[in-house]
């Protein structure tokens, strides 16, 4: 009877440990499967795995995880005395002349548990010692808490070679981490991309001045000097600044022939296209003086756009992120070949790109597990009262949300893309009603009309940045505090390119 009540309580005890690890998991998962459905929330994990290489990471990290612990604590038979040999086995022998398989097993476990841990929770672009410090520090400490659960539990034996050999192998993951990091960034450093901004705006709600080369801190620097340091820091070694031609010589003045020569200094070619409201098929309409758009201005760089491309406004500040994620894209997933545009655009939050001195324009997006579903280019946001005040393009009021993401044309394109723009510029002419002289070729609609089509793909990379711009003349207080505020939080050097 004895006999028969110990495996009872052995069998329960041994299997324990892996009922509490399951009633946990499910507990933190049972909200998120009670809201959206167990279906739902199926279909929704299997799509980013598919789709988003973090969570790849990450699932494969828990994998490697459950196994570590299925091995040293969960399927672990009951020891009498687990202490009964505390130093263990060192060598790469054992003290019987045999291979030490366990302890070669201790290392392997934690090198792939190190590698996509890090993959995964800290996406960290390079080796940082900081970083090697942390995941070494939680390999010994994670190490430590397996073996004192199996002195205390009784399950398994208690031995301080395990705790080195998992150490070690958590070293070694983070330098196969690291080598693979060095060799992709040389890669890196052979893939061109370019950065393209669109500075030919008028400037009109801005008063007198082109808006654009405002200076918005004590050095002089303005919003684009800031652009292009995150895009050169993030990997882009092309620059491709649109503007026309009336203003070529102040821009130069202003800007254009000291970034050319910061550039030059960190091998960046800077090239010039020029946006022309007469560079059209067929004859300017009656009556039109306002430019065509994004779209046109985009087109307008295709003889000089030989890479992949982000485009931005010369005129908001985006933040190092959205650089940062929209480079890694690019050199990493982002596919040139092929039916289907890839294409990635940074995804900003609605309430942190308003301004408080007027209304603002916004592509307003619908996104499905990080996909673009839909883009709807919104006019006059702005809160008020009673909240957010926006209009379609006919005028008619539209509801948006303030946690809503919109696009702030910041695009990561293929060089194929051009092409696309350069057959859809006369449909569009072709398209325009009589007298219509304002309407505009404009990025958004183009992608959200491939995007309808089935012609495109948008991955959405979220950017936890916010958003600054001057978008009227009252903006530029605001801008020179925030880039103040960075400065003295040392996100930003006071002489930038330093």
């Amino acid at each position: 009877m004895q006999a028969v009540a110990d495996d009872v309580f052995y069998s329960i005890y041994q299997y324990l440990g892996f009922g509490l690890i399951f009633a946990v998991i499910c507990m933190i998962a049972l909200p998120e499967v009670e809201h959206k459905g167990l279906k739902k929330c199926l279909i929704h994990q299997w799509h980013k795995l598919r789709t988003d290489k973090i969570t790849r990471y990450k699932f494969a990290f828990f994998t490697i995880l459950f196994m570590v612990l299925s091995r040293t604590l969960i399927c672990r038979s009951i020891w009498q005395c687990p202490w009964e040999n505390i130093i263990g086995e060192w060598g790469v022998f054992a003290s019987d002349g045999t291979l030490n398989t366990e302890g070669m097993l201790n290392v392997l476990l934690f090198v792939p548990l190190a590698y996509f841990g890090v993959l995964g929770f800290f996406q960290q672009d390079g080796l940082d010692k900081e970083i090697l410090f942390n995941i070494v520090k939680t390999s010994f400490g994670f190490s430590c808490l397996i073996e004192i659960c199996q002195l205390f539990l009784r399950v398994g034996t208690f031995q301080l070679s395990d705790i080195f050999q998992n150490t070690l192998g958590g070293f070694i993951g983070i330098a196969v981490w690291a080598m693979q990091q060095k060799i992709m960034k040389r890669g890196r450093k052979n893939m061109n991309t370019t950065l393209l901004i669109m500075a030919a705006g008028i400037g009109s709600r801005f008063g007198t001045g082109i808006k654009q080369l405002e200076p918005v801190d004590a050095s002089n620097h303005i919003i684009m000097d800031y652009s292009i340091h995150d895009a050169i820091e993030a990997g882009f070694n092309h620059v491709v600044f649109i503007i026309r031609k009336d203003i070529e010589k102040e821009f130069k003045e202003v800007i254009g022939d000291r970034i050319a020569s910061i550039c030059s200094s960190h091998n960046v070619t800077v090239d010039y296209a020029f946006q022309d409201i007469n560079d059209i098929p067929g004859t300017l309409p009656e009556g039109r003086t306002k430019p065509w758009g994004t779209g046109q201005a985009v087109l307008a760089a295709k003889k000089v756009i030989k890479t992949p491309f982000i485009v931005i406004n010369a005129d908001d500040y985006y933040g190092k992120e959205g650089f940062r994620k929209i480079h890694e894209y690019m050199v990493n997933e982002m596919t040139e070949d092929g039916d289907v545009y890839d294409i990635c655009m940074g995804g900003f939050i609605l309430k942190n790109t308003l301004s408080d001195n007027g209304a603002v324009t916004r592509g307003v997006c619908e996104e499905e597990n990080g996909i673009l579903k839909k883009v709807t280019e919104t006019y006059d946001i702005r809160m008020i009262e009673d909240g957010l005040h926006a209009a379609d393009e006919a005028g008619n009021p539209v509801k948006v949300q303030p946690e809503q993401l919109v696009s702030m044309n910041m695009w990561g394109l293929p060089v194929s893309f051009l092409n696309e723009l350069e057959k859809g510029f006369p449909e569009f002419l072709d398209s325009l009603k009589p007298g219509d002289i304002k309407a505009e070729y404009l990025l958004p609609k183009i992608i959200d009309k491939l995007v309808h089509e089935g012609k495109a793909k948008v991955r959405v990379l979220d950017t936890p940045d916010k958003w600054f711009g001057v978008t009227y003349k009252e903006d530029k207080q605001a801008v020179v505090d925030a880039i103040k505020g960075l400065i003295d939080a040392g996100v930003y050097k006071e002489k930038l390119f330093d």
